[in-house]
Protein backbone atom coordinates (compact mmCIF):
# COMPACT_ATOMS: atom_id res chain seq x y z
CA UNK A 1 0.00 0.00 0.00
CA UNK A 2 1.01 3.91 -1.19
CA UNK A 3 -0.29 6.06 1.83
CA UNK A 4 -0.16 9.69 2.69
CA UNK A 5 0.49 9.96 6.04
CA UNK A 6 -0.44 12.97 8.84
CA UNK A 7 0.36 13.86 12.08
CA UNK A 8 -0.63 17.17 13.86
CA UNK A 9 -2.03 16.48 17.13
CA UNK A 10 1.30 17.60 19.17
CA UNK A 11 3.64 20.71 18.34
CA UNK A 12 5.49 18.66 15.39
CA UNK A 13 3.64 18.04 12.38
CA UNK A 14 4.87 15.34 10.68
CA UNK A 15 4.39 14.01 7.17
CA UNK A 16 4.97 10.95 5.27
CA UNK A 17 4.67 9.38 2.05
CA UNK A 18 5.30 5.37 2.38
CA UNK A 19 4.91 2.17 0.44
CA UNK A 20 3.98 -1.03 2.08
CA UNK A 21 6.67 -1.10 5.82
CA UNK A 22 8.94 1.52 3.99
CA UNK A 23 9.27 4.93 4.23
CA UNK A 24 9.77 6.98 1.00
CA UNK A 25 9.41 10.40 2.46
CA UNK A 26 9.10 13.18 5.18
CA UNK A 27 8.74 16.60 6.43
CA UNK A 28 9.09 17.32 9.89
CA UNK A 29 8.42 20.72 11.64
CA UNK A 30 7.82 21.79 14.95
CA UNK A 31 5.70 25.01 16.22
CA UNK A 32 2.08 24.21 16.28
CA UNK A 33 1.16 27.78 15.08
CA UNK A 34 2.32 26.88 11.77
CA UNK A 35 0.34 23.51 11.18
CA UNK A 36 -1.99 25.03 9.17
CA UNK A 37 0.64 27.44 7.11
CA UNK A 38 2.36 24.18 6.41
CA UNK A 39 0.62 21.34 6.21
CA UNK A 40 -0.89 21.92 2.39
CA UNK A 41 2.15 23.18 0.72
CA UNK A 42 4.18 20.82 2.57
CA UNK A 43 1.81 17.48 1.06
CA UNK A 44 2.26 19.08 -2.43
CA UNK A 45 6.20 19.56 -2.17
CA UNK A 46 6.28 15.46 -1.05
CA UNK A 47 4.52 14.36 -4.16
CA UNK A 48 6.31 16.18 -6.02
CA UNK A 49 9.60 15.85 -5.22
CA UNK A 50 8.27 11.72 -5.04
CA UNK A 51 6.63 12.01 -8.84
CA UNK A 52 3.83 10.32 -7.69
CA UNK A 53 0.04 11.67 -7.82
CA UNK A 54 -3.07 11.69 -5.18
CA UNK A 55 -3.79 8.91 -7.80
CA UNK A 56 -1.17 6.78 -7.18
CA UNK A 57 -2.02 6.69 -3.50
CA UNK A 58 -4.04 3.92 -1.92
CA UNK A 59 -4.92 5.85 0.99
CA UNK A 60 -4.73 8.80 3.69
CA UNK A 61 -3.63 8.07 7.20
CA UNK A 62 -4.35 11.01 10.09
CA UNK A 63 -3.83 10.73 13.84
CA UNK A 64 -7.10 11.77 15.54
CA UNK A 65 -5.98 12.50 18.59
CA UNK A 66 -5.94 13.10 21.51
CA UNK A 67 -3.38 16.47 21.32
CA UNK A 68 -4.32 19.97 19.85
CA UNK A 69 -7.24 21.45 19.57
CA UNK A 70 -6.26 23.31 16.47
CA UNK A 71 -3.87 20.79 15.35
CA UNK A 72 -6.45 17.91 15.38
CA UNK A 73 -8.91 19.93 13.52
CA UNK A 74 -6.10 21.26 10.50
CA UNK A 75 -4.92 17.50 9.89
CA UNK A 76 -8.22 16.20 9.78
CA UNK A 77 -9.88 19.03 7.85
CA UNK A 78 -6.80 18.06 5.57
CA UNK A 79 -7.19 14.66 5.07
CA UNK A 80 -11.00 14.50 4.86
CA UNK A 81 -10.41 16.77 1.80
CA UNK A 82 -7.90 14.74 -0.10
CA UNK A 83 -9.65 11.48 0.40
CA UNK A 84 -12.73 13.22 -0.84
CA UNK A 85 -11.16 15.03 -3.42
CA UNK A 86 -8.93 12.38 -4.82
CA UNK A 87 -11.60 9.50 -3.81
CA UNK A 88 -8.82 7.95 -1.10
CA UNK A 89 -9.50 5.77 1.81
CA UNK A 90 -9.41 7.22 4.91
CA UNK A 91 -7.93 5.44 8.19
CA UNK A 92 -7.78 7.29 11.12
CA UNK A 93 -5.49 6.09 14.43
CA UNK A 94 -4.79 7.61 17.71
CA UNK A 95 -1.79 9.25 19.15
CA UNK A 96 -1.75 6.75 22.06
CA UNK A 97 -0.81 4.35 18.58
CA UNK A 98 1.80 6.31 16.84
CA UNK A 99 3.51 6.82 20.09
CA UNK A 100 2.98 2.89 21.53
CA UNK A 101 4.09 1.41 18.26
CA UNK A 102 6.94 3.48 17.73
CA UNK A 103 8.15 2.41 21.37
CA UNK A 104 7.50 -1.10 20.26
CA UNK A 105 9.76 -0.73 17.02
CA UNK A 106 12.29 0.98 18.13
CA UNK A 107 12.69 0.27 22.07
CA UNK A 108 11.45 -3.66 22.07
CA UNK A 109 9.07 -2.76 24.49
CA UNK A 110 7.53 -5.68 26.18
CA UNK A 111 4.64 -5.85 29.11
CA UNK A 112 1.88 -3.23 30.52
CA UNK A 113 2.72 0.17 28.80
CA UNK A 114 1.52 3.55 30.24
CA UNK A 115 1.08 6.59 27.45
CA UNK A 116 0.99 10.02 28.62
CA UNK A 117 -0.08 12.83 26.12
CA UNK A 118 -0.07 16.72 27.93
CA UNK A 119 -2.84 18.10 28.12
CA UNK A 120 -3.23 21.98 29.57
CA UNK A 121 -1.35 22.92 32.43
CA UNK A 122 -0.84 19.48 34.80
CA UNK A 123 -3.16 17.24 32.83
CA UNK A 124 -2.05 14.83 30.41
CA UNK A 125 -4.23 12.25 28.06
CA UNK A 126 -3.99 8.64 29.53
CA UNK A 127 -3.68 4.93 27.91
CA UNK A 128 -2.98 2.40 28.93
CA UNK A 129 -1.68 -1.07 26.67
CA UNK A 130 -0.63 -4.77 27.02
CA UNK A 131 2.25 -4.86 24.58
CA UNK A 132 3.25 -8.58 23.30
CA UNK A 133 5.93 -9.11 20.92
CA UNK A 134 4.50 -6.48 17.94
CA UNK A 135 1.25 -6.68 18.94
CA UNK A 136 -0.91 -4.66 21.60
CA UNK A 137 -3.95 -4.63 23.19
CA UNK A 138 -5.86 -1.54 25.17
CA UNK A 139 -6.41 -2.45 28.45
CA UNK A 140 -8.49 0.32 29.41
CA UNK A 141 -10.73 3.39 28.58
CA UNK A 142 -8.92 6.78 27.40
CA UNK A 143 -9.15 9.13 30.21
CA UNK A 144 -7.58 12.63 31.30
CA UNK A 145 -5.77 12.41 34.66
CA UNK A 146 -3.23 14.67 36.78
CA UNK A 147 0.28 13.98 37.30
CA UNK A 148 -0.38 13.28 41.10
CA UNK A 149 -3.27 10.80 40.25
CA UNK A 150 -1.12 9.02 37.69
CA UNK A 151 1.79 8.57 40.28
CA UNK A 152 -0.82 6.49 42.79
CA UNK A 153 -1.04 3.71 40.49
CA UNK A 154 2.08 4.12 38.29
CA UNK A 155 3.66 0.72 39.93
CA UNK A 156 1.64 -1.26 37.47
CA UNK A 157 3.47 -0.54 34.98
CA UNK A 158 6.41 -1.98 33.66
CA UNK A 159 7.44 1.30 30.88
CA UNK A 160 5.96 4.67 30.79
CA UNK A 161 6.00 6.60 26.63
CA UNK A 162 5.16 10.03 27.17
CA UNK A 163 6.10 13.17 24.42
CA UNK A 164 9.54 14.65 24.80
CA UNK A 165 8.53 17.72 25.66
CA UNK A 166 6.91 15.87 29.42
CA UNK A 167 10.20 14.14 29.91
CA UNK A 168 11.84 16.29 32.57
CA UNK A 169 8.12 16.24 34.56
CA UNK A 170 8.00 11.95 34.82
CA UNK A 171 12.12 11.44 35.90
CA UNK A 172 11.62 11.38 39.10
CA UNK A 173 9.33 7.62 38.43
CA UNK A 174 12.30 6.32 36.38
CA UNK A 175 13.02 4.47 39.39
CA UNK A 176 9.96 1.82 39.40
CA UNK A 177 9.34 2.33 35.07
CA UNK A 178 11.32 2.22 32.59
CA UNK A 179 10.67 6.01 31.10
CA UNK A 180 10.71 6.16 26.91
CA UNK A 181 10.20 9.97 25.96
CA UNK A 182 9.36 10.37 22.20
CA UNK A 183 7.99 12.82 19.41
CA UNK A 184 5.34 12.24 16.93
CA UNK A 185 6.18 10.35 13.90
CA UNK A 186 3.39 9.91 11.13
CA UNK A 187 5.46 7.18 9.87
CA UNK A 188 4.28 4.90 12.75
CA UNK A 189 0.80 5.70 12.23
CA UNK A 190 1.33 4.42 8.53
CA UNK A 191 2.99 1.40 9.81
CA UNK A 192 -0.36 0.63 11.99
CA UNK A 193 -2.69 0.79 8.88
CA UNK A 194 -0.36 -1.34 6.77
CA UNK A 195 -0.55 -3.74 9.74
CA UNK A 196 -4.25 -3.81 9.89
CA UNK A 197 -6.02 -1.74 7.54
CA UNK A 198 -9.42 -3.07 8.53
CA UNK A 199 -8.98 -1.81 11.74
CA UNK A 200 -8.57 1.92 10.87
CA UNK A 201 -10.55 2.40 7.85
CA UNK A 202 -12.94 5.35 8.63
CA UNK A 203 -16.09 4.43 5.84
CA UNK A 204 -18.00 7.70 6.86
CA UNK A 205 -15.42 10.20 7.44
CA UNK A 206 -17.57 13.21 6.75
CA UNK A 207 -19.00 12.37 10.33
CA UNK A 208 -15.46 12.06 12.18
CA UNK A 209 -14.35 13.63 14.53
CA UNK A 210 -10.83 14.23 16.69
CA UNK A 211 -10.76 12.55 19.43
CA UNK A 212 -10.29 15.29 22.27
CA UNK A 213 -11.68 13.55 25.69
CA UNK A 214 -12.15 16.86 26.96
CA UNK A 215 -14.57 19.64 26.90
CA UNK A 216 -13.84 23.01 25.92
CA UNK A 217 -14.68 26.39 27.04
CA UNK A 218 -14.92 29.18 25.04
CA UNK A 219 -13.65 32.09 27.53
CA UNK A 220 -15.00 35.74 26.20
CA UNK A 221 -12.49 38.88 26.93
CA UNK A 222 -14.18 41.46 29.49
Amino acid sequence: MKLLSLSTSSDVLSLSLSENDQLVASFESEGNKRHAELIVPEIKNLIETTGLKFSDLDGICVNLGPGSFTGLRVGLSVAKGIAFGSKLKLYGYTNFEELLLQAILRMNVNGKCAVLIPSRKNEFYFGAFRVQGKNFAQLDVFELMTFDEFKTHSHHFDYLIIDQKAESKFEELSKDLKLISLKNNSFFGALLIQSNPEKYFCEDYFYLEPLYLKNFDVKLKK
